[in-house]
């Protein structure tokens, strides 16, 4: 009986299509991730590894605790060999052997999405009201980009419950950082609750927006709310029920080496455009 695993996958979407594998000749994370299994044939393929995945990120979309889960034909495999073989840009941090029944999508009981951008002076307090109003159940079909039909031909429910909303300012570094966790969400809702609410905290939208975009009876606003850019975006963490427990990479060099080349890249970019701002302005 093959043994059947899930894996923590961490990923900076920006050289991607999206998470989901699409059409030969497009660039996706999960696809490369596929080709990887195949390759080191740890699956022999998709279909009997009855692979599953807990969600699907957009193009330029990031993600830290992505979880994959399929039927190995190997009874060991390494997450070291996997990493030796992914790009510098896909990372996979954990594994956890799990049961054959195990789904990563269906079993997953909340999903945790943070968004990160950069403090403009945006009232404080104005973005936690915001946020307190969105949280609990309600329907965010105002707030998301219309569904695709489910296989049955139903249109997908657009009414859930939102368990988390908050908002972290961390004045060192001048970043804004909100959480939002949920059983599920709806396409694009995290980028367009997050460009709502910072519309709020610059007092560019009222308050009582909320309620007329949160109540479907009442029409849509010209234009609807505009999604937030994707980089700032991270699905943050997938839970499980019973606890799935995912053991770290033990060798972590192979992550290590790629993130310090990229932190370093993007903190020497950081001062060119900090230095461009400050004598161009």
């Amino acid at each position: 009986m093959k043994k059947r695993f899930a894996i923590k996958i961490a990923y900076l979407g920006q050289n991607y299509h999206g998470f989901q594998r699409q059409k030969e000749g497009i660039q996706t994370v999960e696809g490369t991730i596929l080709e990887t299994l195949l390759q080191q044939k740890i699956i022999d393929n998709i279909r009997s590894a009855r692979y599953s995945a807990a969600g699907r990120t957009d193009q330029g979309v990031n993600a830290l605790g992505q979880v994959i889960a399929f039927d190995a034909v190997r009874d060991k495999f390494c997450l070291e060999e996997l990493n030796a073989n992914l790009p510098d840009d896909i990372f996979a941090w954990g594994i956890s052997q799990v049961p054959s029944i195990f789904n990563a999508r269906r079993d997953a009981i909340l999903r945790i999405y943070r968004y990160f951008c950069r403090y403009k002076n945006e009232n404080i307090g104005l973005l936690t009201e915001a946020l307190k109003r969105l949280k609990g159940t309600h329907d965010f079909k105002k707030l998301c980009k219309k569904p695709d039909p489910l296989p049955s031909g139903y249109q997908k429910s657009t009414v859930l419950t939102l368990e988390t909303a908050k908002v972290t300012h961390h004045k060192k570094n001048a970043v804004l950082e909100f959480e939002f966790a949920s059983r599920s969400f709806l396409w694009y809702q995290v980028r367009k609750m997050v460009s709502l609410v910072l519309q709020i905290g610059a007092e560019d939208l009222s308050m009582n927006i909320i309620d007329e975009l949160l109540d479907p009876e009442i029409p849509l606003l010209p234009g609807g709310i505009k999604p937030a850019p994707p980089e700032g975006l991270v699905l943050y963490d997938v839970l499980y029920e019973p606890n799935v427990s995912f053991q770290k990479i033990q060798k972590k060099t192979l992550v290590a080496l790629p993130l310090e080349r990229r932190l370093d890249s993007y903190t020497a970019l950081l001062s060119v455009i900090t230095a461009m701002k400050k004598n161009i302005l």
